[in-house]
């Protein structure tokens, strides 16, 4: 019989560094049997793979480890998904840790859990800066309850999950496995697939109190580092492409009235993003007019299979006036989501644009 509560997969490109920290904080946790550890070695340049090779030849109760060549994040958690043991799976990216106490409270709580989904708050650690918990449930009409079993139509219209992240959920193994999850392969920020995927399969959540996941900010060259991620914003942009597909391909007709427009505001939350992004890249040099125009291209057929409106994607005022201002700078014809602009937006544009002039 298998005991494993929970399969925690643990992508790894060079990361001998860090990897260490990660791993002692699973070691360290009282209730370690109930663990299945897949340390997955992404083509490696540096020492991760013997780091991997030496926990699971020293725990080889409950670490393992695959070795593969890079294909960046999403190969790592396909190649795990077939081999999980534990009734659960969770995400722990290399450079991060699991808090140990919690942990085991958390495999305690595992072990008579039944739901798809298990939301839990996680820890931000910043250096010099106080940690930050975030937390879901108490984001609702009232807060939820510990440890007791919600259906998604009873928490969707609350809202506030839809901010979900990684660091803050596990899934029913079965629910992933059983679905075919596959997450892209080849590109970053495919963790918005993890999130997301699964709810167009879920039916009950749970909500839990232990603070597991301490994740790690603030550290140079990570993914979400403003500079890097001005540099990458084309693969956010065909994640949300992604998301967009499957949305498309999707079988809604079995999803109530409540999932589908969640699922739709969830997704027109994701087009925001994407020209949040480009306000920080506005006034730098990595600014690309034409790799704007082309994501437009690539992203608004699908979002209007779904009925969301393209003006949506850009009601952030400063977005827009921003936006406005560099295509009347550089006599350009605007982007058909900022044609539709109300009065006011073109006053504010104008003064912006004469006031940039005046500079």
């Amino acid at each position: 019989m298998n005991d494993k509560v929970l399969s925690v997969i643990i992508p790894s490109y060079n990361m001998e560094a860090l990897l260490p920290r990660c791993l002692d904080g699973l070691c360290c946790c009282s209730e370690r049997e109930l663990l299945d550890v897949i340390i997955v070695n992404d083509g490696s340049r540096d020492g991760t793979l013997k780091i991997a090779q030496d926990y699971a030849s020293r725990y080889p109760d409950f670490i393992r480890y695959i070795d593969k060549p890079n294909g960046n994040y999403g190969s790592t958690i396909n190649a795990a998904l077939p081999s999980l043991r534990g009734k659960y799976v969770k995400i722990l990216d290399a450079d991060d840790e699991y808090d140990s106490i919690a942990l085991s409270k958390l495999l305690h709580s595992l072990t008579t859990c039944v739901s798809d989904i298990v939301v839990m708050p996680f820890r931000e650690v910043r250096e010099h800066k106080r940690d930050i918990v975030v937390r879901y449930d108490t984001m609702g009409r009232e807060p939820y309850q510990y440890n007791h079993q919600y259906t998604l139509d009873d928490i969707l219209p609350d809202g506030y999950i839809r901010f979900l992240l990684m660091h803050g959920v596990a899934y029913r193994s079965a629910l992933l496995t059983g679905n075919g999850y596959h997450q892209s392969e080849g590109l970053s920020y495919t963790d918005v697939e993890w999130v997301t995927y699964p709810l167009y399969w879920a039916s009950t959540v749970t909500f839990s109190d232990c603070c597991v996941y301490r994740y790690h900010l603030d550290r140079e060259g990570q993914t979400m580092d403003p500079a890097v991620l001005s540099r990458n914003i084309g693969q956010l942009i065909r994640v949300t492409g992604n998301l967009l597909t499957f949305h498309n391909n999707a079988n809604l007709g079995k999803m109530s009235a409540i999932r589908r427009l969640w699922l739709e505001k969830y997704l027109e939350n994701r087009l925001r993003v994407i020209y949040k992004h480009y306000l920080y890249d506005i006034r730098s040099e990595n600014f690309d007019a034409q790799e704007l125009r082309a994501a437009e291209d690539a992203l608004l057929p699908l979002a209007n299979k779904i009925g969301l409106h393209p003006s949506l994607y850009a009601d952030n005022k400063i977005v827009r006036i921003d936006l406005i201002s560099y295509w009347n700078n550089n006599g350009e014809r605007l982007p058909k989501w900022l044609e539709i602009t109300n009065n006011t937006l073109d006053k504010l544009a104008h003064w912006f644009h004469d006031a940039l002039r005046m500079e």
